[in-house]
């Protein structure tokens, strides 16, 4: 009988031994990844701290300065779909600053909707503060439309025009210079130059 609990007593010491032998390695190997996590973080966490999406598209926007265009890049969170990139970039390029004092692309100009066809237009349909806040001469409605038109098709490249609606409508000009009939190419793809296609002159 006493070899009996002997033998008990001893299978129970061995396995309260290995027990508390594999608690202390659990305990120890994740204190030491936990350590690890907090003392050197992620590539991830660092360019969250830093401001910076981790996966992200670069946009070329062209904008109108002066009596050229300019080109600056914004970073924005990737898309997949070509709808959502083309939103994007039309959306950036009317949040352009319009308070400074040379600046002649129009505020408040909101994206109502787009589509493309079969010929690769892309329609754009804006709202009428693309037209009501646009004061300005011949020159000026070219670059604005111009940098428009090279923004989409230079970041879409699979666009092969784009035609501009204005509330869901064609409309015959933008500032009285240019004719907004017709899709943008062949306004737009002539040099700047300080005489441009009037609207009453086609």
């Amino acid at each position: 009988m006493n070899n009996r609990r002997t033998v008990i007593w001893v299978v129970a010491s061995i396995l309260l031994l290995a027990l508390a032998a594999g608690g202390g390695y659990y305990f120890v190997h994740n204190f030491k990844i936990t350590k690890q996590q907090k003392a050197a973080p992620s590539p991830e966490s660092a360019d969250t701290m830093l401001g910076q999406p981790v996966d992200t598209i670069t946009l070329r926007l062209h904008y109108p300065s002066g009596n050229r265009l300019e080109i600056t890049e914004k970073p924005i969170p990737r898309r997949i779909r070509t709808s959502a990139i083309a939103e994007a970039i039309i959306e950036e390029y009317f949040k352009l600053p319009v308070n400074a004092a040379d600046s002649i692309i129009p505020a408040q100009v909101k994206l109502l909707g787009l589509y493309r066809d079969g010929m690769q237009i892309l329609y754009i349909d804006l709202s009428d503060e693309l037209r009501r806040n646009f004061h300005s001469d011949a020159l000026s409605e070219y670059l604005l439309l111009k940098g428009l038109y090279e923004t989409i098709v230079s970041n879409i490249p699979d666009i092969q025009d784009v035609k501009v609606l204005v509330e869901g409508k064609e409309i015959e000009t933008l500032g009285g210079h240019l004719l907004l009939r017709y899709p943008l190419k062949n306004t737009v793809s002539a040099e700047v130059r300080a005489e441009v296609p009037l609207a009453d002159e086609q």
